[in-house]
């Protein structure tokens, strides 16, 4: 009865998490960093204990059910609560963070990034500029100015060099031919 109880517990607990968001953090027990300093979930937040809990719940009673002695029950419960556990850690939770994070830039990553103009920069005028930042395999796109003013086509390859507040300003990229980007970028179109 006992693992029914963790079982019920857990699953309310799951449920509650899931719909307002991690219960304002209760259990999470800090997040790590990945490759671009963004936060990834950690294995201890509340969501995944309330799963565990849910599964050690069903797989207790389940060994319980089927007549085995208790300590096997738990031995059965511990395991597929791991397993199910880290299944949705693994396969669900960290992968549909890493993709949220890969689009959460901080302006100054994209200074001396390659990009591609998509949408004409009129002389004088906004257009739009698109960019791969390095290790995100996202395709970000900012409004963009030229530096001096020119018209830039689309499909030019322009190098951010300023970020400004709604827009980011440009030149194309031949123009830094004979300066090499800042040790530790990349150049992606």
């Amino acid at each position: 009865m006992i693992f029914l109880i963790i079982f019920g517990v857990g699953l309310a607990m799951t449920a509650l998490a899931f719909l307002i968001g991690e219960l304002f953090d209760l259990g999470d027990f800090g997040d790590s960093g990945d490759s671009l300093g963004a936060d990834t979930p950690s294995p201890l937040s509340s969501r995944i204990i309330f799963v565990f809990m849910t599964a050690f719940g069903g797989f207790g009673f389940i060994g319980q059910s089927a007549g085995w002695p208790l300590p096997l029950s738990i031995l059965f419960a511990v395991g597929g609560g791991l397993a199910v556990a880290g299944g949705t850690f693994f396969l669900i939770v960290l992968p549909m963070a890493r993709q949220q994070g890969s689009t959460s830039l901080k302006g100054e990553d994209l200074i001396d990034l390659v990009g591609e103009v998509i949408d004409d920069i009129p002389q004088g005028g906004v257009g739009r500029v698109a960019i791969v930042p390095p290790g995100t395999g996202a395709r970000v796109s900012r409004p963009a100015r030229a530096q001096n003013g020119a018209h830039i086509p689309p499909g030019t390859a322009v190098r951010v060099v300023h970020v400004g507040p709604g827009s980011i300003t440009v030149t194309p990229a031949e123009y830094f031919s004979s300066n090499p980007p800042t040790p530790g970028r990349q150049d992606r179109n």
